[in-house]
């Protein structure tokens, strides 16, 4: 017969088993809630990590600097989000110059006499009688091609609002994940270390976010620099070559930058489009032949060939992993995961080459093949 201790103990064992069953099922509700809740918006998420380590160098500077954890991250939000208001409002100006230029080259008075109408009841201050003519009195509807106008407006900006605030939303969602990283990040660390010890998952963890802080760091820098050189090539090439070769270099030489992320082609998306464009203008306006080879010449070799060769060779030579690895994690990246597989790409390559010089040897030390 067992003893009331053995039997007590077993009880005791059988039941912080039970519980501690109770509460894994719990945290695996807990973790599929969140991942569902990341799913939704993981290319935001992923997007945040890039950025988180590219710039922790930065914030980790400033941070020593200021000894002010909240104004290192805002200040280095700020240095995120300047360039791209940057590229948004340029286009912006770019986009008013050519509506202004579609309204003088494109005659409205074709609908001047079918508002005219309306147009006297506003200027005259007669609201209620326009509400009255417009909304009220189904037997005087706006004329035809009146509705016709107004609809494609209110489609065009329906479509815009509604992209509008979708942008905004996530740009919100991206500053308030990029803020808590980068402030935050050391106490997620403290806690994960507590909870699972200072053995080999914090060790194999701890090399793969250094890996993928090079790693980011090195791709916005390579951005920053691209982009910077190229924009100062177009200058000094309008500056030097007889007439105006390129119309806008800001806003060229920063998309130049940020196309630099995408795998195999970079920035040869945006240049040779752009070389295509002043071909065409050569041809059927009085601009000049050699705009579009000079263009092209300059920027294969000083924006594209030489940077690309030093940069990258010198920030590979700083990174663990091998920069042709992380040229496939983009490729299949993009090809499996769609935009944010630029993102997700490098991931994996940095986990999977940590797990193969970490976990690995030691795994198959201890199995014998025979």
């Amino acid at each position: 017969m067992p003893s009331a201790r053995a039997t007590y103990g077993v009880t005791v064992r059988s039941e912080r088993g039970r519980g501690r069953l109770v509460w894994l099922v719990v945290g695996v509700v807990i973790a599929a809630l969140v991942g569902l809740a990341l799913f939704r918006t993981l290319g935001t998420f992923v997007f945040a990590l890039f950025l988180y380590y590219a710039t922790r160098p930065l914030y980790a500077r400033l941070n020593s600097a200021l000894d002010h954890p909240n104004l290192a991250v805002t200040l280095t939000l700020v240095a995120i989000v300047a360039p791209i208001l940057l590229v948004v409002g340029y286009g912006f100006l770019q986009a008013l110059i050519e509506v202004d230029q579609f309204l003088a080259t494109h005659s409205l008075e074709g609908y001047r006499r079918y508002l005219q109408p309306y147009l006297s009841l506003v200027r005259s201050g007669q609201l209620r009688q326009l509400w009255s003519t417009v909304v009220d009195d189904p037997s005087q509807p706006l004329p035809l091609p009146v509705q016709q106008l107004v609809g494609r407006l209110f489609g065009q900006l329906s479509t815009i609002f509604g992209l509008v605030v979708t942008v905004l939303g996530h740009l919100f969602l991206l500053s308030v994940f990029l803020f808590y990283f980068l402030r935050d990040d050391h106490k997620l660390a403290a806690w994960f270390a507590r909870s699972v010890g200072h053995g080999r998952v914090v060790g194999f963890l701890s090399a793969v976010d250094d890996d993928l802080e090079t790693v980011f760091f090195s791709n916005l820098a390579i951005v920053a620099v691209s982009g910077g050189i190229a924009t100062v090539t177009f200058y000094l090439l309008n500056l030097v070559a007889p007439g105006r070769v390129v119309s806008i270099p800001i806003l060229l030489g920063l998309l130049i930058g940020i196309a630099t992320l995408v795998p195999v082609v970079g920035m040869k998306l945006i240049y040779v489009p752009f070389t295509v464009y002043l071909a065409a203008l050569a041809f059927l306006t009085p601009t000049p032949l050699w705009h579009p080879v000079v263009f092209f010449v300059v920027t294969a070799v000083v924006v594209d060939l030489i940077p690309d060769f030093f940069v990258r060779s010198y920030l590979s030579a700083q990174s663990g992993v091998h920069m042709g690895l992380v040229l496939l994690g983009y490729i299949l990246g993009s090809i499996s995961f769609g935009w944010y597989g630029l993102f997700v790409g490098p991931v994996i390559v940095v986990f999977a080459v940590q797990y193969a010089h970490r976990v690995f040897p030691d795994l198959a030390s201890e199995v014998d093949f025979g």
